[in-house]
């Protein structure tokens, strides 16, 4: 029977001297005994386990991992290949295997070779230095393989924990998931990330800890010292490696704040945030720090890259989760508005109805006392013609000329009041062939002379209000012309998706203390017995102009005429020659 022992699973870092496990699997007692004597005077250090026959061999394998076995080619039972492929089935992965034979064969040691044993060594040609040297070069070629699986391993515990993290709703989780998975690949006392304070003191927003140590979750730190000494470094990407806290040269008071955490050994990196829309530097967000408690340890390079690797993701997560809760902001904002605006719109629409039957019981219950006074004026007129003297006749005509003008102010108010807002088809359009219309109409006296633009775009466009806006302005420069033989021009720029029009005269201008106030309702610069007008022309023009996204200027001076140019949305491009009718 074998002897049974515990075998302990680790091999130290050290070159020279190895901690160990070997087990010899020998029928030969001698043979046993020689070896176990090679090993102890080689200085290393193993402890030493045996077999005499495969079935008890395998079934030590099974039960408690060895580092090296010494297998005899010949058993009892079952020779040395079968135990391979026996051992190959059942124990992954294999410990080193080095066989031994008193008769070397090629073919075997092929075979061997080929089911995974690491050396092959002749029983004749044994001796303290070739068994040794087997066996170092087994236990470094285990301790390699041990070093890569642990590896791949944890890259693919990292690969696991990365995505994880990229699907997670929010911060918490993806901190919760990173402390576990940092703590699972390091397999270390205490894993926790220390989040900063503007002021650079933190707390501690997540932890993974084994249970036994101390649990520091939600705890707030005030450490002067590393503000003074360790956050700047941070900011800039530095790592800390510390295998022993009590060797690495640290402060008095760093020491005392890990021991406050019981931690003998630690690392260290900072979750740096990229700059971004709303920070234009990189940002310490925290620090993501791993805590060995137990004892000191000497950590491995590629631990601290996957611990590393690891906060980029975490910063990654960060900005994301940051990158949405603004969105969120944003649209939250947005419904806000659009919910006032709306109530706005809903006000205005009810405010514009108030407006359209007001506008309307005001004509009609004042129109109708208006067109009774001016039917009595008129039948007073008539039935006292050569009745009555010249002044009364020119005091009834007055009366009817008064009373045409309060009509001609109520029906001004309520174009006022409807300007822009009609729902109007919207057409393409020649300009000059809609300036010609617009110049039939208003009967321009022949001294007048009147000069049009000899190439347009044409337009697409809501007609009725181009046409009001035109005939306004152009009634209006041959109206207030001081000279029978004025002259106007009307041209027309393109500018983009817009067309700005022109309507110049050389009549008397209008001083610049003026150009304000008459596009204001019910505002003439001239007496209205002089020039009959409501005032509301302009009023009419700049509310249709605007209402459009344009935009009206005036450009005069007395005795210089008066240019008014405007602006109009144009949603057609091409240009043409028209010839002037």
């Amino acid at each position: 029977m074998a002897d049974a022992v515990n075998m302990p699973k680790h091999t130290c870092e050290n070159s020279d001297t190895f901690s160990c496990t070997i087990l010899i699997v020998d029928d030969s007692e001698a043979d046993r005994v020689a070896y176990e004597r090679y090993l102890t005077q080689s200085g290393i250090v193993c402890s030493t386990v045996f077999s005499t026959c495969g079935e008890d061999g395998l079934a030590l394998c099974e039960q408690s991992y060895p580092d090296v076995l010494l297998l005899d080619y010949r058993l009892p039972d079952i020779d040395g290949l079968e135990f391979l492929q026996t051992l190959g089935q059942t124990c992954q992965p294999m410990p080193a295997v080095i066989m031994l034979t008193g008769q070397g064969s090629e073919q075997v040691a092929v075979e061997a070779m080929k089911m995974g044993a690491t050396d092959y060594l002749i029983k004749g040609d044994l001796n303290i230095s070739t068994l040794v040297q087997a066996v170092r070069r087994a236990l470094t070629k285990q301790q390699l393989m041990r070093t890569i699986a642990k590896q791949q391993e944890q890259q693919q515990l990292m690969a696991s924990i990365s995505l994880r993290i990229s699907q997670s709703l929010d911060v918490e989780t993806s901190l919760k998931i990173a402390v576990e998975g940092a703590r699972s690949f390091l397999d270390c006392d205490r894993t926790l990330i220390y989040q900063f304070q503007p002021d650079m003191n933190g707390t501690i927003v997540a932890e993974s800890v084994l249970d036994g140590w101390s649990v520091g979750l939600s705890a707030e730190i005030e450490d002067t010292c590393f503000v003074e000494q360790g956050a700047e470094r941070y900011c800039q990407g530095h790592k800390t490696v510390i295998d022993d806290i009590y060797s690495a040269g640290l402060t008095p008071c760093h020491i005392q704040l890990l021991e406050q955490f019981e931690v003998k050994a630690n690392l260290v990196v900072p979750i740096l945030l990229q700059p971004s829309a709303t920070s234009k530097k990189t940002v310490l967000w925290g620090l993501l720090i791993a805590h060995h408690c137990h004892q000191p340890r000497p950590w491995q390079s590629n631990e601290l890259s996957l611990l590393d690797d690891l906060s980029v993701q975490l910063a990654i997560a960060i900005q994301q989760n940051q990158f949405v809760l603004s969105l969120k902001e944003r649209a939250a904002a947005m419904d806000r508005a659009n919910r006032r605006l709306r109530k706005a719109s809903q006000l205005l629409k009810k405010r514009n109805q108030e407006l359209d039957q007001f506008a309307y019981i005001a004509s009609h219950d004042l129109k109708a006392p208006l067109r009774a006074i001016k039917n009595l004026a008129l039948w007073l007129q008539e039935d006292l013609e050569g009745q009555i003297p010249t002044e009364n006749q020119q005091q009834i005509a007055l009366m009817r000329t008064r009373v045409q003008r309060l009509e001609s102010f109520i029906d001004g108010l309520l174009r006022y009041s409807r300007a822009g807002r009609e729902s109007l088809e919207t057409r393409e359009l020649d300009p000059l062939q809609l300036l010609n219309e617009i110049l039939d109409s208003l009967s321009v006296p022949e001294s007048m002379k009147v000069t049009l633009p000899t190439t347009a775009s044409t337009l697409v466009t809501e007609k009725l209000l181009l046409q009001q806006v035109l005939t306004n302005l152009i009634s209006n420069a041959i109206k207030y012309h001081h000279r029978p033989d004025g002259h106007i021009t009307i041209s027309l720029k393109e500018l983009g998706s817009r067309v700005e029009f022109t309507v110049a005269d050389n009549g008397p201008g209008i001083a610049p203390d003026h150009h304000e106030r008459i596009f204001a309702i019910f505002q003439t610069l001239e007496s209205r017995d002089t020039v009959e007008s409501t005032g509301i022309g302009l009023s009419i023009v700049k509310k249709i102009v605007e209402g459009q996204g344009g935009e009206i200027t005036l450009t005069s001076e007395p005795g210089k005429g008066s240019a008014f140019s405007f602006t109009w949305k144009n949603q057609f491009s091409g240009s043409r020659d028209l010839d002037k009718s």
